[in-house]
């Protein structure tokens, strides 16, 4: 449950471009986060007879339950640019030019649980929300060829508060900065080539655990992924 409040303006100061800022800020009243907890299988409610044959004891054998549960929230604030232009006061092939910026800062300070009893809990980013962020995309493009270069970059982020190993505090991912590439031909008027490719320069996934430590979690290696097709147009 959230109250969200943006303010924004835009400026279009030629055909095809953009210059636009906005200001947002959310009142999360209520946060959803997972949370796990030691149960026998006595205290979970379940019927007694699931664990028929198992030979598990009901009162003694310890359960992990993950569940939802309702947290305080916190507030969320930040900043947002866009900009956008088509190059076509440039001379000759360079007005086919163009370029797509956009930028996010957000701020955020959100209650979790740290155990079961509300009374220990702890402050801090909201899961998967980075706090810097950015994508720039530059073009060129005609009625026949169209080819782009993008950029994205986010700031580290968290994903687990409380980190599902009981001994460390935090679950997150560092920063990123992979580059995209897009290309397509209009052979006729009914076949098109396409190209793109992701992770242009083959960037890793490294996800962390522990604030201090700085241990590595997960080393994750996706490669770059090249696809190239041909469309026809009915």
């Amino acid at each position: 449950l959230a109250n969200t409040y943006i303010l924004s303006a835009e400026w279009y100061f030629a055909p095809g471009s953009l210059l636009a800022a906005g200001l947002f800020y959310k009142d999360i009243e209520t946060y959803i986060q997972n949370q796990s907890q030691q149960l026998s299988f006595r205290e979970t409610g379940l019927p007694i007879e699931l664990l028929a044959g198992t030979n598990l004891d009901p009162d003694n054998t310890a359960f992990t339950v993950s569940r939802p549960v309702n947290t305080p929230g916190g507030p969320l604030k930040g900043i947002e640019l866009n900009y956008q232009q088509a190059f076509t006061f440039l001379p000759g092939w360079m007005r086919h030019f163009g370029a797509l910026l956009n930028f996010t800062y957000v701020e955020s300070e959100i209650t979790y649980f740290l155990a079961q009893s509300a009374l220990t809990t702890t402050r801090d980013d909201l899961l998967g929300l980075s706090k810097n962020a950015y994508n720039a995309t530059l073009y060129w493009e005609n009625a026949r060829l169209s080819a782009r270069l993008s950029a994205a970059y986010r700031d580290k982020f968290l994903e687990a508060l409380p980190a599902n190993n009981p001994l460390q505090d935090v679950e997150g991912t560092d920063e990123m900065l992979t580059f995209d590439a897009a290309a397509s031909y209009n052979v006729s008027d009914h076949f098109k080539l396409t190209f793109e490719a992701l992770n242009l320069f083959d960037e890793f996934k490294r996800q962390y655990i522990d604030s201090d430590r700085d241990s590595t979690f997960v080393y994750g290696h996706t490669g770059r992924q090249l696809s190239f097709g041909l469309q026809y147009r009915f």
